[in-house]
């Protein structure tokens, strides 16, 4: 049986209207090592949120493990899991939890009711439980939650020190920011820089590598490290091949132990060399270093249970209530306003911390100051007509906020004990820094 929800909020997200539940009994057909149901029937491909679930009467080690299997029940498995592979559905059961149980003394437990979700789906999933009281049948009452996601993760930053800036010098030096509207309203204008905005940074963010941060992404990691991390696997493995051969366990141990003693020294070695060259500016590094600051937590205020909640709290306390929208009106010109000059441009960019944080487009100083050496018309262009209306546009003013805790303080059970620091966008500032050298 297969159930399609549609609605035009959204369920999990606004662009997401509609919703597909899949529910299946299948039991042992006529030929062997196959079912009822066939594999495309359960595993659908949509382009919808699909949950597959219900009795499917096959046996696989993915959910559950401890299980001894045969090779007709593997066989009959293996064509239902491939299929749901290809399609990159994900299990939701948590492994080894029996969904039937037998009425006789003589049958053993098993896991027969599965459910999976499609990749549309998945992000969305929270909770996999069996809490439910028992309604008489051999299957257990499973609880399946879902919900939407309150916050999306920040988009991994781009590595502009790795950029192929050779070949985006020429693409940028031919580059040119459109017409702004010749009778521009707050919208239109507003509009024409994030589209203008948009299409140079999506320029620059084409050709740069992903900052890809892991568990191995530390400063004191040597290569040497690396080849004895690869030994220590390879032995790993092949001890778990043949666990009753002393050699090869013995050959695993003798490589994690070198391994972890490399581990140690590395960092020994790293902070013996880090505090060999502390300067006077960078001495108070060192010892925050050494102090071990505690890891920051996340605020905990009360009546905020859940992450809406607690955001609501903090913006309530540190910004004012959002104004009453204005009906879009026309801009018009500053009569005594001068034109944006290029030189004003080239010290404000010049004037900018290569070192500040950037905000939402991930876009630092750094990276316009080099696109002003190559093109610097783009800037000037990009910022004339805002200079001309005197117009700061919405579009500059999104912003990311780091809650910190502030420091001394006796409890941190309400929003005055946390510190809310402002990441604007590095594009804003350059505007910011023109109109205070006005003023």
């Amino acid at each position: 049986m297969a159930l399609d929800l549609f609605t035009p909020d959204g369920l999990f997200n606004p662009s997401t209207t509609g919703f597909t539940i899949i529910n299946s009994y299948s039991t042992k057909g006529r030929l062997n090592n196959t079912c009822s149901v066939p594999p495309d029937i359960i595993f659908p491909a949509s382009s919808l949120p699909t949950l597959t679930l219900g009795d499917l009467n096959i046996h696989d080690p993915t959910a559950d493990p401890l299980r001894t299997f045969k090779e007709d029940g593997l066989a009959t498995s293996m064509p239902y899991f491939h299929r749901a592979t290809e399609l990159g559905f994900s299990l939701l059961n948590t492994p080894g939890i029996f969904t039937r149980f037998s009425m006789s003394l003589i049958g053993r437990p098993g896991v027969l009711d599965l459910a999976f979700a499609c990749p549309l789906l998945a992000p969305y999933f929270s909770e996999w439980s069996d809490p439910l009281p028992s309604t008489g049948s051999d299957h257990a009452s499973i609880l399946l939650g879902f919900e939407a996601l309150l916050f999306h993760a920040r988009p991994q930053a781009p590595n502009w020190a790795l950029n192929e800036w050779p070949l985006l010098e020429a693409s940028l030096k031919a580059a040119s920011i459109s017409p702004a509207p010749p009778l521009p309203t707050t919208r239109s204008l507003d509009f024409w820089l994030k589209t203008n905005l948009d299409r140079i940074t999506a320029q620059l963010a084409l050709l740069a590598p992903v900052k890809r941060v892991t568990f191995w992404s530390q400063p004191w990691w040597t290569e040497l490290l690396w080849q004895l991390r690869r030994a220590y696997k390879s032995a790993l493995r092949s001890s778990k091949r043949d666990r009753f051969d002393a050699a090869l366990l013995a050959s695993a141990r003798a490589a994690r132990s070198a391994y972890f003693r490399a581990i140690k020294k590395a960092k020994r070695d790293h902070w013996s060399a880090f505090l060999a060259s502390v300067t006077r500016q960078t001495v108070w590094t060192a010892k925050k270093f050494a102090l071990r600051r505690p890891p920051p937590r996340c605020p905990e205020l009360p009546g905020a249970a859940t992450p809406l909640e607690l955001n609501r709290a903090l913006l309530d306390q540190f910004f004012p209530g959002e104004p009453a929208r204005t009906v879009d009106s026309i801009l018009l010109p500053f009569r005594d306003c001068p034109a944006l000059t290029a030189e004003e441009v080239g010290r404000a960019v010049a004037r900018s911390s290569p070192l500040s944080a950037p905000g939402p487009n991930k876009t630092p100083n750094s990276v316009w100051q080099r696109i002003h050496r190559v093109a610097p018309h783009l800037i000037h262009d990009l910022l004339a007509p805002l200079v001309a209306h005197g117009f700061h546009p919405p579009a500059l003013k999104m912003a990311d906020g780091i809650v910190l805790e502030n420091p001394g303080k006796p409890s941190y059970d309400s929003p005055s004990s946390s510190l809310v620091i402002v990441l604007l966008q590095t594009f804003s500032k350059i505007l910011e820094r023109i109109m205070n050298s006005r003023l």
